[in-house]
């Protein structure tokens, strides 16, 4: 954020980079919250009537490096907190360095804010006007699981079904293990070679998934993960695999460790871009960029061969292939299940 600026119906905040296209403009996005301190003869003093203001509309700027926030209740005299909940990617792709703001609101201001909201709903599941102009195609549409069937087979397994408007692996605990009894990772039916794929996961508690890409479907292999490299999904707070570095949300898979931890706890949602093109590869969670590597070179043989894929001839040479989602037997949940090649 560069500046953040004070209008009677609102708040501004201008940023260095612009935004990029389809980001930014849902209101879910940004928490709002005021308070006061009550003065005492020492220095500073407690915090006041907090209260959360709704975000009722968001404005974006012709060069997409502002965002106007329409508030309704802002008071003088008291401190503004801006949020921005998930995170931002710039037009460059960088993700946004700090997601907070506090403003001192001495006086209330003159300047009205301009309201030109986009007008569009952001319902789970579907393509915004900006996504579908830019290629997107959805790969769920919160009604039938018909864009993804199990590795190697045309059909999905029972385990795998619709829940919370999203898909769902449904696991069940048996002896005090969880497992999914007509589960299996399952693939995108296409396959892609440059391409962004977004998408949206929670797990369980103590939970452990992943995505994976490049995924070859052949006769040779018995598993998505003998070929396709994985962005691992995990709980970060309980599960065993969060010992080891690599094995964390956001990381590549046993081989490359976030740049720093982002990932939300068990049981809310997170957001995930993976972009791959010329066999260069970023991962963002959250908005935040995680890895970024590249594939197909010396350095990434000398990767591999430091990893547990290094017994697997198949693993990280494809340029292209399907995408997939993990059955690791625990309950998992993906939606706006979104991909367009570039």
């Amino acid at each position: 954020m560069l500046a953040v600026r004070a209008k009677s119906n609102g708040m501004e905040i201008e940023f260095t980079e612009p935004i990029a296209d389809g980001e930014g403009t849902n209101p879910a996005l940004y928490e709002v919250l005021q308070w006061y301190y009550k003065p005492t003869v020492e220095y500073g003093g407690p915090k006041m009537g907090e209260q959360k203001l709704k975000v009722k509309s968001v404005s974006l700027s012709a060069d997409r490096k502002k965002v106007f926030l329409e508030l309704d209740g802002l008071k003088a005299g008291h401190v503004v907190y801006l949020h921005i909940t998930d995170g931002l990617i710039s037009a460059p792709g960088n993700s946004i360095w700090s997601a907070e703001a506090w403003y001192t609101l001495n006086e209330l201001s003159a300047d009205i804010g301009k309201v030109a909201p986009s007008g569009e709903k952001f319902e789970a599941n579907t393509l915004s006007a900006a996504e579908a102009k830019q290629g997107w195609k959805l790969l769920f549409d919160g009604k039938k699981i018909d864009q993804w069937r199990n590795f190697r087979k045309s059909s999905i397994g029972s385990s795998w079904v619709i829940n919370d408007n999203a898909i769902h692996l449904n696991a069940v605990k048996e002896e005090g293990k969880w497992q999914a009894k007509e589960g299996g990772d399952i693939i995108s039916k296409e396959a892609y070679q440059d391409f962004e794929f977004k998408m949206e996961w929670k797990i369980a508690n103590c939970g452990n998934s992943g995505i994976m890409f490049n995924v070859v479907e052949n006769d040779k292999y018995d598993y998505v993960w003998q070929t396709g490299p994985e962005m691992q999904i995990l709980d970060n707070t309980c599960h065993p695999d969060t010992r080891f570095r690599t094995h964390r949300a956001g990381d590549l898979y046993d081989m490359v460790e976030s740049a720093f931890p982002c990932a939300k706890p068990a049981g809310q949602w997170n957001k995930v871009l993976i972009r791959s093109k010329a066999g260069k590869v970023d991962l963002f969670l959250n908005g935040y960029k995680t890895v970024s590597f590249e594939m197909h070179t010396p350095q990434w043989k000398e990767m591999i061969a430091k990893s547990k894929f290094k017994d697997m001839p198949g693993f990280g040479l494809a340029k292209s292939g399907h995408l997939s989602l993990q059955d690791h037997g625990d309950k998992v949940w993906f939606r706006n299940l979104k991909v367009r090649k570039i």
